[in-house]
């Protein structure tokens, strides 16, 4: 036979195996309610017990679990549980475990949601958890010493492993033997399971070594987690690890529209998550009111995290020491598109952001404000570092030295390299603060108080509404960020234009009685991007530039009715500066 004849034979068997459906696949029922016989095979016939399930589901199966509240020591061999530490769910190849179904007692036992049925897969072995008011006690917490090392385990698992519609809590990851001091709620080695609206609550993680990860810990594992909530988990430790919400070590895990909240790392650093050697995809997460006591309230980036990578991420009233919302350490350089940092604190540097010892993180379209710090740069602090910003907004945020940025470094003998470019910073006229001979290079930016550098302006950005803090008794009276009443009232940074701006809360575009200088006065060379026209040819800006929210231009007229062929700039005419825009840009090379 011919290598083609045989390449083709194997082609049309595998093909035809493909094509036979799965006689085998099953839909396995879990419900504690059920009154029959308890194989499994209907909501009435249900398993009593999850472990139950586990044990005879293969590839193909899908397990459907109703309300209630399920542990992993329990099974129909041992209906008042093991008191096993070890004991655990794990997750099999090939299989979706479904929560969030109405179940037997229900006139409908096939229906479906979360919010309303919701399926807890507890690790409170005695059932005897009291509440604690800060997840930084949930260790030391005396009810939660029994309770289950790890909730769930995907270890060895690919993306067919999955998990969908689950609370996942009560986890207690707490000796430091093995791995049993990771991953309170979920724990992942060499696996990728696939993790569906799930929310992990409550977890803990590290008494001492190198654990952490209360919520989840990934070590050598690329899971993919979509719509899922980490909050009000802790980690704590002493000896250099933690993230109270996500610990990865060599892993690369795929998170989209996750909320990280309330998430402590209370003795260091990873308030919400931890990445070491790892390099998380992070698209449209909000990291909201979490704390670390060392650095990174949000996010910790340390040791060989190179590219983590995030994309319309919010930060908002995280807190640290060091660096509010993320801290980057050590070669960590991730790269940031569209994120946000709002109300973020520091009580010694980097409000929102920190950068030390050799990390060169990218942002682009990025905003910073109301954030603060007690010492230095209120907005973003550096240290031995080399960040490139790109059409980026600071407003509003405050320090002691540098309300956008400060720069300083061990006995000022490592200065930093800033490259700013389309930018606005309106923090005030001490805005940047160098303390040890740092490169600062600006262009085609709006700094208050002026800053040399080619295209750099200083005028009032005119943004629509500029955030502020207020008294939480009373919105009308502003006070600092300091003060222990104080709350941030969040603004609108799209620039005023009579050519049309975006308004996010209509949904549309509207028009003012005045036009920022900042619009169409970038760099000459930068992509317009998605900006709108009439975009002048030249990108604005600010964070909004180059998106499809820039604020129109202006010419002294309204827009033209009509686009008119060759008009680069959008002005109705056609002439030598729409020559000379097609001329800046034309050796460019194409997406």
């Amino acid at each position: 036979m011919s290598m083609r004849a045989s390449l083709f034979t194997s082609l049309a068997i595998t093909a035809c195996i493909l094509s036979i459906p799965a006689a085998d696949a099953r839909t396995i029922h879990v419900d504690a309610d059920a009154t029959g016989a308890n194989d499994g095979t209907s909501w009435e016939d249900a398993y009593f017990y999850l472990q139950d399930a586990l044990m005879f589901a293969v590839a193909g199966d899908e397990i459907r679990v109703a309300q209630g509240i399920y542990r992993p020591d329990r099974s129909a061999a041992e209906p008042n549980g093991t008191g096993d530490r070890m004991a655990t769910f794990r997750l099999i190849n090939g299989v979706a475990i479904k929560g969030g179904y109405a179940g037997f007692s229900e006139p409908d036992p096939n229906a479906r949601d979360i919010e309303l049925y919701e399926t807890v897969l507890r690790g409170d072995l005695d059932e005897n958890d009291i509440d604690v008011n800060n997840p930084a006690d949930l260790l030391d917490e005396p009810t939660r010493a029994e309770n289950s090392y790890h909730v769930v385990i995907g270890s060895g698992t690919d993306e067919t492993g999955v998990l969908d519609g689950f609370t996942i809590t009560a986890g207690n990851a707490n000796v430091f033997e093995d791995v049993n001091d990771s991953g309170g709620g979920m724990y992942n080695a060499y696996g990728s399971p696939t993790l569906l609206n799930c929310t992990f609550s409550s977890n803990s993680a590290s008494n001492d070594g190198l654990g952490g990860g209360g919520g989840m810990a990934n070590h050598y594992s690329n899971p993919t987690i979509t719509n899922c909530t980490f909050s009000d988990n802790g980690a704590s430790c002493w000896s250099g690890a933690g993230g109270g919400g996500m610990y990865n070590v060599y892993s690369n895990p795929n998170l989209a529209n996750c909320t990280f909240s309330g998430n402590t790392a209370a003795d260091y650093c990873g308030g919400a998550m931890w990445n070491i050697w790892s390099n998380p995809m992070l698209t449209n997460c909000t990291f909201s009111d979490n704390f670390a006591g060392a650095r990174g309230g949000g996010i910790h980036n340390d040791y060989g995290s190179f590219s983590p990578t995030l994309i319309n991420c919010v930060f908002i009233g995280n807190s640290a020491s060091e660096g509010g919302g993320i801290f980057n350490y050590a070669d960590s350089s991730p790269t940031l598109i569209k994120c946000s940092f709002t109300g973020n604190s520091a009580g010694d540097n980097g409000g929102a952001m920190a950068n030390c010892y050799g990390n060169s993180p990218t942002l682009t379209n990025c905003i910073f404000v109301g954030n603060s710090a007690e010492e230095h740069g209120g907005g973003m602090y550096n240290n031995h570092s080399n960040p490139a910003l790109t059409n980026c907004t600071f407003v509003t945020n405050s320090a002691v030295n540098g309300n956008t940025i400060g720069c300083d470094s061990y006995r000022q003998e490592y200065p930093s390299n800033l490259q700013l470019g389309n930018c606005i910073l309106w923090d005030g006229e001490e805005a940047i603060w160098n303390n040890d001979g740092s490169t600062i290079s600006i262009s085609y930016s709006d700094v208050q108080g002026g800053w040399g550098g080619l295209g750099n302006i200083d005028a009032d950005p005119l943004f629509v509404d500029s955030g502020r803090w207020v008294d939480a008794n009373d919105p009308n009276v502003i006070v600092e960020p300091n003060d222990p009443n104080a709350v941030w009232v969040n603004g609108d940074y799209h620039l005023k234009s009579q050519g049309g701006r975006w308004e996010p809360n209509e949904g549309g575009w509207t028009t003012d009685e005045a036009t920022s200088l900042c619009i169409n006065a970038g760099d000459p060379m930068s992509p317009i991007g998605d900006e709108p026209f009439p975009n002048g040819g030249i990108v604005n800006m600010g964070a909004y530039g180059g998106t499809a929210e820039a604020s129109r231009s202006y010419f002294g007229e309204p827009p033209c009715e009509i686009i008119i062929a060759g008009d680069i700039n959008g002005d109705c005419e056609v002439n030598f500066l729409d020559f000379q825009l097609m001329a800046l840009h034309w050796c460019e090379e194409g997406d």
